[in-house]
């Protein structure tokens, strides 16, 4: 009797609907590794912090870049550094690599949870991590160790070749870059 009782649970376990597992790790990394970027282009948005909305405009042509943002105290962007306030965060990656979503540089270890493909790297006291939703580009967080503080960007859809939206989160604020246009 006993034993029957557990072909029937074993039965009712194996025809019980799993969860849903992450995509094949080789289609993430051709997408977001290898993702091709322009060398050159001009890229125009708005950063929005609080009630504050400031138009900015990114160029890349022969390797040289060109940041405008407009005149403000509260936020600005060089080529590799966002400051809010009057303190600057280094970008965990080139803004453009952000924009185009070129976010896996290689040497990620990855592993699969709660349905979301996580790839991690560990680069000195900092800990860069990039979720994945099913193919879906999520967050990137790279957290500095020793100091316990990171930075979290959420990535918003995509549209054609790149992100229309991201969200910065350092330090309890929030930052969110509406790309309108790109020029390639």
């Amino acid at each position: 009797m006993k034993f029957i009782l557990f072909l029937i649970l074993i039965l009712i376990l194996s025809c019980a609907e799993k969860g849903q597992e992450c995509l094949p790790v080789s289609e993430v990394i051709k997408e977001y590794e290898f993702r091709k970027i322009p060398t050159d282009f001009r890229i125009y948005g708005v950063f929005l912090y609080g009630p504050l909305k400031s138009p900015m405009m990114l160029a890349k042509f022969d390797g040289f870049y060109t940041v405008r943002v407009a005149k403000t105290n509260k936020i600005k962007i060089e080529k590799n550094k966002l400051c809010i306030e009057n303190k600057c965060y280094l970008l965990p990656i080139a803004p453009e690599n952000l924009i185009f979503g070129r976010v896996l540089s290689g040497g990620e270890y990855h592993f699969c949870r709660n349905s979301l493909l996580m790839f991690r790297k560990k680069l000195g006291v900092y800990e860069k991590l990039v979720v994945f939703e099913g193919k879906k580009l999520k967050e990137l967080i790279v957290r500095n160790i020793k100091k316990e503080k990171s930075i979290r960007i959420i990535f918003g859809d995509l549209k054609g070749k790149f992100f229309r939206e991201l969200t910065f989160e350092i330090e309890g604020n929030k930052v969110k870059l509406v790309i309108e246009e790109v020029e390639i």
